[in-house]
């Protein structure tokens, strides 16, 4: 009889922004009561498919991304409805074109859905590598307890059965109609049922059968698992449904909702990510989440130091909570996550154009010359320099560098809106220069200076055509160094 292949996670990564609003801010503007943290904001460049992107750039490293079989996305708030999401991801990704996408939505169960749906194509035999990734937006309605709640963010999983770090054990769902948070097709802002019966009769009871069925498909004692990652939108609810299942106290990962609020479809991934930074060889680790229903793994780690070298190739949620920086003021929030109704200038663009230059506009590819070696971007037929034409190879373009030059854009989309604006040429590291604008800088006027060390980032850009226009942007770079060790 043939040994049982492993199938399970390979490796991780996240992304957080930049920003961090301080709750007392919230309640500073609305004269609520005050509670500690913060939520983290997305800039209002990005959404759940560029914060999907960084994730994922994160959790790959330097793999090479033609070895991924399939992407799956989790988010309860695409930015589209009719459109996969997933595509535009690999895109930017670089990831091959005879994979498997699939966009997984309307409900925060979605990346543990996606999870499952991997695991299930993995030991099918279709594909060796899949790369789930859980990002989410959310938009909270002003003046309302809700902004103490929604953070953003993206967290991604690579499922494997080559080199796995943590093996999956097995797993057991429930599905249910009960009435938690919600939002119809008509609705701006998510819309939330009576707490107490949904956390009673939704959460409660549904964490628990998922995990009474796990248990007792896999005879396993729960008492016996090392650490338990659970959706909960405050640790009270973590340590109460933990002890309920059979979980010890100090199993229970506390969920970092007090520290950056509940980032949706990302937010049970990053309390796993964060319940396994300890984990010893031979560890039950046990994951559950929560949307309509439950998901309930089991799963095992297969060596501790395999474990460790994942947190050094990943900047992970500490690296970036690390290196966010809190917002001065509650309008400059409304701005970030364009809560402020303005009529903005809407620029002209080409979706056929989009989807001809795909290779470098999403891709990043750019040209060598086979005559002189000059790399250029984007590509054309002539190389810049000697004019040999149709002679040259694609390459794959860096995406760090340093600023050639640059100048200060006071008037972007039409108004005077979170300006001014640097406009940078950046000399890409490698070879090739690229014009882009720079996002997440405060203080360009003092900031910006030529010779910079920057860093490309994949941010939407506008919504010409009545379509999301996406390309690549320079920011300072985020991390002056390799992922360290995470904090204890």
């Amino acid at each position: 009889m043939s040994k049982m292949v492993d199938i399970g996670i390979v490796r991780y990564g996240a992304y957080m922004p930049k920003y961090l609003l301080e709750r007392r801010l919230i309640a500073e503007a609305w004269d609520f009561p005050s509670i500690p943290g913060g939520i983290s904001v997305s800039n209002n460049d990005e959404d759940s498919i560029t914060m999907a992107v960084e994730a994922g750039l994160d959790c790959l490293g330097e793999l090479d991304p033609s070895t991924i079989d399939g992407l799956y996305f989790a988010s309860t708030t695409p930015p589209y409805t009719e459109k996969q999401c997933a595509t535009v991801i690999a895109n930017a990704l670089d990831l091959r074109n005879d994979i498997l996408t699939m966009d997984i939505t309307d409900s925060t169960r979605g990346s543990s859905i996606a999870m499952a749906r991997a695991y299930e194509t993995i030991k099918s035999g279709n594909a060796k590598l899949i790369l789930v990734i859980a990002a989410d937006k959310q938009k909270p309605m002003p003046e309302s307890m809700f902004e103490y709640q929604y953070g953003d963010g993206a967290s991604a999983l690579l499922i494997g059965n080559i080199e796995v770090v943590l093996s999956i054990l097995g797993y057991s769902s429930t599905a249910d109609n009960v009435i938690g948070p919600y939002k119809r097709a008509q609705d701006d802002y998510v819309r939330q049922f009576e707490t107490k019966h949904e956390g009673l009769y939704g959460y409660n009871r549904n964490m628990l059968a998922a995990f009474k069925t796990l248990f007792k498909k896999l005879k396993v004692d729960p008492a016996t698992v090392r650490k338990a990652a659970l959706y909960a939108t405050d640790p009270r609810m973590a340590s109460s449904i933990g002890k309920k299942i059979g979980f010890k106290s100090k199993a229970v990962e506390g969920v970092p909702f007090l520290e950056f609020g509940n980032t949706g479809n990302a937010f049970a991934l990053m309390t796993l990510m964060l319940a396994i930074k300890r984990a010893k060889t031979d560890d039950l680790i046990a994951f559950g989440n929560y949307g309509d229903g439950a998901d309930a793994f089991l799963m095992k780690v297969l060596d501790k130091s395999a474990l460790l070298n994942l947190r050094k190739l990943s900047q992970g949620i500490v690296g970036y909570k690390n290196t966010m920086i809190p917002l001065k003021s509650y309008p400059a929030y409304l701005a970030k996550k364009k809560l402020l109704t303005t009529e903005r200038y809407t620029r002209k663009a080409s979706p056929v154009r989009t989807w001809r230059d795909e290779k470098f506009l999403f891709r990043l590819y750019g040209m060598r010359c086979r005559k002189c070696g000059t790399v250029q971007y984007p590509i054309f037929r002539g190389c810049i320099e000697c004019g040999a034409k149709d002679n040259s190879d694609e390459v794959k373009m860096k995406r760090n560098g340093k600023i050639f030059t640059f100048t200060l854009d006071h008037l972007v989309g039409g108004n005077y809106y979170d300006t001014p604006t640097p406009r940078c040429v950046i000399d890409l590291d490698d070879g090739g220069r690229i014009l882009c604008d720079m996002t997440d800088v405060e203080k360009p006027e003092e900031e910006v200076h030529i010779g910079m060390d920057v860093e490309l980032t994949f941010r939407w850009q506008h919504p010409g055509a009545n379509f999301h226009n996406y390309y690549w942007k320079c920011r300072p770079v985020r991390f002056s160094n390799k992922p360290e060790e995470e904090e204890e």
